[in-house]
């Protein structure tokens, strides 16, 4: 509950700190605004690296470069104790520095509560206590389905949690159990509104009654999604494929150029929301990014997961496949297979379709909205 008294009224001005944008943590944050009335709740969004912004640079060009030329190094620095120790070590040495200007950006920005949906803006805010911040509550969105040891186990509010592994981790961290409630990942409302494959493929001008196929890479493009197009280019005549390429012109231009002249594929631009896309197509290959997956689920529409990122993209699709809402293909013939036994078989992914509306959780951002505004508003 706010008991500063210098900040009365409504609404409550609340942060909501993302990473990179456009990135999952920044959609989810996005969503959770969706939720919140204007009357009491007026969101305002913060990028963690308006604070350190040529550090921010920094840490994408060297996630991104790690991810395509050494991701074995990524996977081990993901959740490694070396790695884990190791950081402490830096967090004690530069954290209070950046604690400082992030409270500093809170307090420039009346900002009276915080949501992070980064494990990073969770950290440095966590050291609150000792800045111009402290009476700020702060609240934590986890967006993998694993939490990773760098959530912090005191300082925050409330967890909000995917599920039972993700709420694991966090109580292997030190966070205390009272204080993690599982509500799913936040998804926008777009993502709340099913249509019917055939009649949202006729909308978009695609063929309504071919088994339509939809690969993304998410907002970056990433992934072996050259290779994916390959193997499917194969079935050519029984499916149509939209491909989202993100923010990668690279990509749009290598697939323009290395499949010509294929009447059924689509390759699509970076678009602010891929609801329509997803709504489209029967089956979704992807990255299995945290919200990426919650975005699927809401829709009820099935995932082949395929070149998924070291770290936390390889745990959600063992955790995916483990409880059977999606498959997987390692390679270009496995993805064959895997789309060839579906065309035969279309009652496997209406098996999919029930596992995954059973574990869906589409209003989270709704449920998570209505926790933070318990919590803010007086008893």
């Amino acid at each position: 509950m706010l008991t500063d008294p210098k900040k009365p009224g409504y609404p409550i001005r609340v942060g909501l700190l993302y990473g990179l944008k456009p990135s999952g943590h920044y959609s989810a944050a996005r969503a959770l605004a969706d939720f919140f009335p204007a009357t009491v709740i007026e969101p305002v969004f913060l990028n963690l690296f308006e604070v350190a912004p040529n550090f921010g640079a920094f840490v994408a060009k060297t996630y991104l470069e790690m991810l395509s030329k050494t991701p074995a190094v990524w996977d081990y620095a993901y959740d490694s104790d070396v790695v884990a120790f190791a950081a402490k070590q830096v967090e004690a040495a530069i954290f209070p520095f950046f604690s400082k200007k992030l409270a500093a950006l809170l307090e420039r920005r009346n900002i009276q509560a915080a949501v992070c949906t980064h494990s990073l803006s969770a950290m440095l805010l966590a050291k609150r206590e000792k800045s111009a911040a402290r009476g700020v509550p702060l609240f934590a969105v986890l967006t993998d389905f694993y939490a990773h040891s760098y959530w912090p186990a005191k300082g925050v509010e409330l967890y909000f949690s995917p599920g039972r592994i993700a709420e694991a981790g966090l109580k292997a961290n030190g966070v205390d159990p009272a204080r993690i409630v599982r509500t799913g990942i936040p998804v926008r409302k777009e993502f709340l509104l099913q249509t019917a494959a055939v009649k949202k493929r006729k909308e978009l001008g695609l063929a309504p009654n071919l088994f339509t196929v939809l690969i993304s890479g998410g907002s970056k493009g990433l992934g072996d999604i050259l290779m994916a197009v390959e193997a499917l280019k194969k079935f050519s005549g029984r499916l149509q494929v939209i491909v989202l390429c993100g923010e990668n012109r690279k990509l749009f231009n290598k697939l323009e150029s290395a499949i010509p002249y294929w009447k059924h594929l689509r390759l699509i631009h970076f678009v602010d929301s891929p609801a329509d896309y997803y709504n489209a197509a029967d089956l979704i290959i992807g990255k299995p990014g945290g919200v990426t997956i919650a975005e699927t689920m809401a829709l009820t529409r099935p995932m082949l997961l395929f070149a998924p990122l070291p770290g936390q993209e390889e745990r959600n699709a063992g955790f995916l496949v483990r409880n059977k809402l999606a498959d997987f293909a390692r390679d270009g013939a496995e993805l064959e297979a895997v789309i060839r036994k579906y065309l035969q078989s279309p009652s496997a992914l209406g098996r999919l379709r029930e596992n995954i509306s059973a574990m869906a959780r589409p209003y989270a951002a709704r449920d998570i909205a209505a926790k933070i505004i318990e919590r803010l508003l007086p008893s």
